[in-house]
């Protein structure tokens, strides 16, 4: 944390992700709840929430563009401008059709922001301590959706939906005030050696790379859309409490260990926190006490805490300057397709089996991923095993 405290512009970076993803998270127990006081069915809540997500997916080509001819700090400012715009056009109108299209103008912003946020790190970032930056630097957002929930359930509760617009609104006014401060320190190259897009994106390490966050982002969808099913009927037992866990464990692994891939290199870091990952999904599902519960959230909460940064920051390494953007945004459109596919994909799996038998079906075939992200990350089966599963330091 130190290497952020003394740079001004990691600084003000962190105190704006905070903001942002504050914004977000405000929204995420409470939107779901103002549709169903307005007469909205599962299907179609779950349809409206949906296009946020598909909002960020489509617009990816668009934020990585301008991120790296425009700058870091464009995307930024606009990352932050969406979400100040969007919230107050929720207060409009209930209507169906309205409310996708306002959804999904919100996720642009999503899109914006998150495509220019690594790409700013790994400017301001040494490589021998980027794993260790990015790491710290993601504490803003496990901080974020730690609080912001809590937070934006005690207002809707206690004031209503439109006072936790209000808020929103507040919190992405202040939001601009802060991102404006911070300085651009992307150099936009010349044209003439400006890498094609296919170039940049069919390159072996970011194809691999998106694959397994795709698999990631499965996962993580599942366990927000299928966790909470799979524990109302169980006695004794809190979906508050596993999510209080996991973030408590995120934020000190992070603080403890985020620069473990700098010193023992990005491939075994990440396979074994994914590995852990899988272990915690097998588990889910055998939870009936809250004793497993809290078993199962501090394994996940420990190889998420390690899992995205390290992944991100190889990515970060193995990409030229000239087009982090375009990584990036496809990268992290791979997330936003998990996160869209995992609802209707596990879900039928569910409904074919159970959602127990579902997470267990979801952890092997997760390992059975794992496996070819080993195989197929280096040219060469042996470069590739060596590099995911020894140490640098070996």
């Amino acid at each position: 944390m130190k290497y952020i405290l003394r740079d001004r512009n990691l600084s003000i970076l962190f105190i704006s992700t905070f903001l942002f993803f504050t914004n977000e998270a405000l929204f995420l127990p409470t939107l779901p709840l103002h549709l169903s006081a307005a007469g909205y069915n599962n299907t179609r809540i779950g349809i409206v929430l949906g296009a946020f997500a598909l909002g960020v997916l489509l617009i990816r080509p668009l934020s990585g563009f301008i991120t790296d001819e425009k700058g870091r700090k464009i995307s930024l400012i606009l990352g932050v401008m969406f979400f100040l715009a969007a919230p107050l056009l929720y207060l409009i109108s209930t209507n169906f059709l309205y409310l996708i299209v306002i959804r999904f103008f919100h996720g642009l912003g999503l899109s914006f922001y998150t495509t220019a946020f690594p790409a700013y790190i790994t400017d301001a970032s040494d490589e021998h301590r980027r794993g260790e930056i990015l790491g710290h630097m993601a504490t803003s957002t496990t901080l974020a959706f730690t609080l912001g929930p809590l937070v934006g359930m005690t207002i809707f509760s206690s004031y209503g939906f439109k006072p936790l617009i209000y808020l929103c609104t507040l919190t992405a006014l202040v939001n601009l005030i802060v991102i404006l401060q911070i300085s651009e320190l992307h150099k936009k190259t010349d044209k003439k050696l400006k890498i094609p897009y296919k170039e940049v994106i069919l390159k072996r390490s970011v194809l691999v790379s998106s694959f397994i966050l795709l698999i990631y982002a499965i996962i993580f969808g599942g366990i927000m859309t299928f966790l909470p099913l799979l524990l109302e009927n169980i006695e004794g037992v809190n979906i508050g409490i596993f999510f209080m866990v996991e973030s408590i464990v995120i934020i000190i692994c992070r603080f403890i260990a985020a620069q473990m891939s700098d010193k023992y290199g990005r491939g075994p870091v990440f396979f074994y926190s994914f590995l852990i990952i899988l272990c915690a999904v097998y588990l889910i599902s055998e939870i009936n006490t809250m004793h497993i519960l809290i078993i199962t959230a501090v394994l996940f909460g420990i190889g998420s805490s390690l899992c995205s940064p390290t992944i991100s920051a190889f990515i970060a390494d193995d990409s030229d300057p000239s087009a982090r953007g375009v990584v990036f945004s496809f990268f992290y459109g791979a997330f936003d397709a998990g996160v869209i596919a995992a609802g209707a994909l596990l879900g039928f799996i569910a409904d074919l089996t159970s959602i127990r038998e579902m997470f267990m079906l979801t952890a092997i075939g997760g390992f059975i991923c794992l496996i070819l992200f080993s195989l197929f990350i280096k040219e060469g089966f042996k470069k590739s095993l060596q590099w995911t599963l020894l140490s640098k330091r070996q």
